[in-house]
């Protein structure tokens, strides 16, 4: 019953819990009711078939939002909390956000002043979105005509001993030449010697031995 009511829990939702729809939540808290009940009356079929007609209502239900007419009904909607550097209060109020709990959010994001900003905006998910003012947008690179350095995001071929085939596949390399990079270095069982590879921008092998 355990595996089965992962397995729903799965096909429900993606979505941390904080990023979930109200009808996305409502459903696991069902599925959890459901998926308790052989507990109690031993009987499994009915939690079964229960969350099976659980998830079919969670799909129809997560179809019918993508409808913009019904998008109001099943899900919020965005609510402007600042609108040109002025306080909307009574989205405030409908949100039931006191002005410190706002301003602990904004502080999170990196601003402190109500008058730096020109749009702040309540995502259905429960996120802020900041626009800031045209003359506190932070300066990018290609503004003062700086090329930008090339990134260093690394990506692990190898963990625990063992090849990730498909970020090899990613980075259109073979496991033949992950071998030979690594004689190259002097490894010669991978297995046992490496804990981690990883391989950077500039197709850099990085290796970190046990």
């Amino acid at each position: 019953m355990y595996f089965f009511t992962y397995t729903c829990a799965r096909a429900l939702s993606k979505k941390a819990i904080a990023q979930m729809t109200a009808y996305e939540f409502a459903g696991m808290m069902i599925l959890a009711n459901v998926a308790a009940e052989p507990i109690v009356d031993k009987v499994v079929i009915k939690s079964v078939y229960g969350s099976g007609l659980l998830i079919f209502f969670m799909f129809l239900t997560s179809r019918l939002a993508l409808f913009n007419k019904l998008t109001p009904i099943m899900e919020h909607t965005p609510l402007v909390l600042i609108n040109k550097g002025k306080l909307e209060m009574k989205n405030l109020k409908y949100l039931g956000l006191s002005l410190n709990q706002f301003m602990g959010l904004l502080r999170q994001q990196g601003y402190d002043k109500i008058d730096k900003l020109d749009i702040v905006i309540m995502e259905p998910q429960g996120n802020i979105s900041i626009f800031p003012k045209a003359e506190n947008k932070p300066i990018e690179l290609k503004d003062i005509n700086i090329k930008p350095l090339k990134s260093d995001f690394s990506i692990p071929l190898i963990m625990d001993g063992k090849i990730i085939k498909t970020n090899l596949k990613h980075v259109n390399k073979t496991e033949e030449w992950l071998k030979t990079e690594l004689v190259n270095q002097g490894i010669v069982d991978y297995k046992r010697e490496i804990a981690m590879v990883e391989m950077d921008a500039s197709s850099n092998i990085i290796v970190f031995r046990k």
